[in-house]
C-alpha cells in the first residue's frame, strides 16, 4: 500500500507506546490496520478506518463504533454483512487496489462530511 500511495503514508510499526499510538490515531484522518488493538482504538476515537481480516471472523471482532470499511477475503468491496459462520479465509487474498478504493472512499468528501 505504501508503495502505491506514495510519501504521505506512515509507518509506525514497533516504535510507539499503546497511549502515544492512541493519541496518533485520535489525529489521523485514515487508519488502515489488520484485526489488532490500533482497529479498536480507532473505534474507540471514531477515526476512519479500513480493517483488513484474514481467518479471524469479524463478526465477533470488527469495529463497531466509527465509520469503519472491512475487507476480507477476494471481494473488492467492503463487507457489509457478516455471519458467525463465516470461513476462514487468509488475508493475501486482500488485493491492494480494494484497500485503496476503500480508503478513497472513506476519505471522499461525501465521507469526510458524513464523519465530521
Amino acid at each position: 500500500i505504501k508503495s502505491k500511495t506514495g510519501p504521505r503514508i506512515v509507518d509506525l510499526s514497533g516504535r510507539t507506546d499503546l497511549l502515544t499510538l492512541a493519541a496518533l490515531i485520535a489525529q489521523a484522518r485514515l487508519l488502515v490496520t489488520v484485526d489488532s488493538a490500533p482497529m479498536h482504538l480507532a473505534a474507540a476515537v471514531q477515526t476512519p478506518q479500513v480493517a483488513l481480516f484474514g481467518p479471524t471472523n469479524p463478526f465477533h471482532w470488527r469495529p463497531r463504533e466509527s465509520p469503519a470499511l472491512i475487507l476480507q477475503g477476494e471481494s473488492r468491496t467492503p463487507l457489509t454483512e457478516f455471519s458467525p459462520l463465516r470461513a476462514r479465509l487468509p488475508m493475501s487474498q486482500i488485493s491492494t487496489e480494494a484497500v485503496i478504493d476503500a480508503m478513497d472512499s472513506l476519505l471522499s468528501p461525501q465521507a469526510t462530511t458524513q464523519t465530521s
